[in-house]
């Protein structure tokens, strides 16, 4: 057994018993010379155990033992850098993820963000696959301040997040409003108020809708819509369409024509939800709208600015009266059709109503069956346009 193999087996003992060593030595100071007399003492079975001990293997003791290395430049392991005591590190991110981070409530993940670097980083980039918290209201707007808020609603607790004016910083609008939803799904109603602006933020919303996070109901467009094309919203309208209830455009919307078109409406009515669309500014719909649109429970249209026709709507009517459903629905055209509708069709019953904001107005009402008052009812409104 070669000598270098000895020496080795030996520090390695006197370092275990350097200690117990030195409480004997008393007076002496000659460490090295009391330790070697001990160690040469021991029988060859206790300084084979000590070679186990420090897995010195069959290959070093045969004369090819290596060159220890320096403390500085010894490199530790990866099992060897992990503290044991932290069983958490050891564990890769997709076990983390798919196995411990699916228990954790979501209410919770503001905390976990804060307890590490590693937690903060797998929460940011697996958030599509952690649970989400239900969102019921979110709303875009900008206040007399001049500062976009967005403020969500959640289980009756409201949370602001402001950041600086769009114009300036859309970029960092757009990541803000990300991280804000990053944990959140939203299930209810989304409303864009009048002065913000949408093209800032739709490339986020569309991300968003992708990974089924904007699975919401009603959506209601007031704010400026410049620089919005028809791709984009169709794109935004077709992630989120399967729980579509209610569309709504705003005076203040400021859409230009060819951004909701008839196409557009058609694919997001074959969900079977759809009930309601109304819009304020003139968007260029027609009479194909009518055709395709689902006559559903309380089904609402106001088209009173689209280029409908007086066939259109009697068309309409037909259906709701051929259509075995009932169920009762409103629909609001413009005045100038009033005249031309009547040479078609004589409405069942006919009602003058008076409003604060549109004066007096006409209301014709359509019976299921001729002569039977019994609902369900088609209630068909004429306002200026």
């Amino acid at each position: 057994m070669s000598v270098q193999a000895y020496q080795t087996a030996f520090s390695i003992w006197l370092d275990a018993n350097r200690s117990r060593l030195i409480y004997r030595l008393g007076s002496d100071t000659n460490l090295a010379k009391m330790a070697r007399v001990e160690w040469m003492k021991m029988s060859e079975e206790d300084k084979n155990m000590w070679r186990k001990k420090t897995d010195i293997s069959a290959q070093c003791l045969r004369g090819r033992l290596k060159k220890v290395k320096r403390k500085g430049t010894t490199k530790k392991t990866p099992s060897e850098s992990i503290d044991q005591s932290d069983a958490l590190s050891s564990l890769p991110p997709s076990i983390l993820v798919r196995h411990i981070l699916q228990r954790v409530s979501p209410a919770q993940y503001a905390q976990l963000h804060l307890v590490s670097r590693r937690f903060h980083h797998l929460l940011s980039n697996y958030a599509d696959e952690l649970p989400k918290r239900d969102l019921t209201f979110i709303a875009f707007k900008i206040p007399w301040e001049d500062e976009l808020t967005c403020a969500g609603k959640l289980g009756g607790n409201c949370k602001n997040l402001n950041e600086s004016r769009q114009s300036k910083e859309a970029p960092l609008m757009a990541l803000a409003i990300t991280g804000y939803l990053r944990h959140q799904k939203l299930i209810g109603e989304v409303r864009f108020d009048k002065g913000f602006e949408l093209r800032h933020v739709l490339k986020p919303l569309i991300h968003l809708a992708k990974h089924k996070r904007l699975c919401m109901t009603h959506i209601e467009f007031k704010c400026c819509m410049s620089g919005v094309t028809e791709g984009q919203l169709k794109e935004l309208l077709s992630h989120c369409s399967s729980r579509l209830e209610y569309i709504a455009v705003g005076t203040h919307a400021d859409i230009g024509l060819g951004i909701i078109t008839d196409a557009l409406i058609a694919s997001i009515v074959v969900n079977g939800r759809f009930r309601a669309l109304c819009l304020s500014r003139p968007v260029g719909l027609t009479d194909l709208t009518l055709d395709h649109f689902p006559l559903i429970d309380c089904f609402h249209l106001e088209l009173k600015h689209e280029r409908i026709t007086p066939s259109g709507v009697y068309r309409f009517i037909q259906r709701f009266r051929k259509e075995y459903k009932k169920w009762s629905g409103h629909l609001t055209i413009c005045t100038s059709l009033e005249k031309p509708l009547r040479n078609l069709i004589t409405p069942d019953e006919v009602r003058k109503n008076e409003t604060w904001y549109e004066g007096k107005t006409t209301e014709w009402i359509f019976f299921k069956t001729p002569g039977n008052r019994l609902p369900p009812h088609l209630y068909l409104g004429f306002e200026s346009c």
